[in-house]
């Protein structure tokens, strides 16, 4: 018996490949791909397809959606719901420091640092660092020194400030250093407690505050040091 074979009959698992793919080029080629036919449609209904969309975490105008524009808000609940690192990341950097509930927000934190994200693994190492137990330092310096020795130290900052700072003006959990809970506890660290004082000329002396690179700590030898300057970094990222 003969059985059409058109791209309408196509299996649903190889729409579902061609949903995401199209979805990691254009969310307008998805939307058209979805009104194509019900294969397509029930294709891209499927989580793997929205795990894959493209939402460049730079683009103000996805997070910006205003709250009566439905079918935005949708869009990125559905999202949401999915699994997608980028909208996981960013509804939970307003768990965290917007008003959420902040136990769950570093929960999921972990989970999304756990997926390779690179801002969220720096979010964490800095939230264990600031914390008063020796534990959650040690874990947190550990992440940090992985982080620095793969060089991702400014680009997760640069992450990091560009969702703070671009559509949120009264972030309500700030995160505050306390000088007598260092990550040094060393007293014959000879820079033990140095670290402002570099941060101050380096910020006022070359107006350039993220950078680890190019001055900032980077020449002195004590990690536990290194640590608490990037800790110094991480709390101005939210001036």
């Amino acid at each position: 018996m003969y059985r059409p074979t058109g791209p309408a009959n196509l299996p649903h698992d190889v729409w579902t490949l061609i949903a995401g793919r199209t979805a990691a080029q254009s969310v307008r080629d998805l939307c058209s791909l979805r009104m194509s036919c019900t294969a397509a449609c029930n294709a891209g209904d499927e989580d793997f397809v929205y795990r894959c969309v493209n939402i460049p975490i730079w683009d103000q105008r996805w997070w910006s959606v205003s709250p009566m524009h439905h079918p935005g808000r949708n869009f990125l609940a559905r999202c949401r719901q999915s699994g997608h690192v980028e909208v996981l990341f960013r509804y939970t950097v307003s768990d965290l420091f917007l008003g959420g509930c902040r136990f769950a927000g570093m929960e999921t934190m972990h989970v999304v640092a756990a997926q390779g994200h690179s801002a969220a693994q720096y979010i964490v190492a800095m939230m264990l660092m600031l914390r008063d137990d020796a534990e959650s330092k040690n874990k947190g310096l550990q992440t940090f020194r992985w982080l620095e020795v793969a060089g991702a130290l400014t680009k997760c900052k640069l992450v990091f400030r560009g969702v703070v700072q671009g559509t949120w003006r009264h972030l309500r959990r700030v995160p505050r250093l306390n000088e007598e809970n260092q990550v040094c506890s060393s007293h014959a660290c000879p820079t033990r407690g140095n670290m402002g004082a570099i941060y101050r000329h380096q910020r006022y002396g070359r107006g350039w505050d993220v950078n680890d690179g190019d001055g900032g700590a980077g020449h002195i030898p004590c990690v536990h040091c290194r640590a608490d300057y990037e800790l110094i970094l991480f709390v101005h990222l939210f001036d």
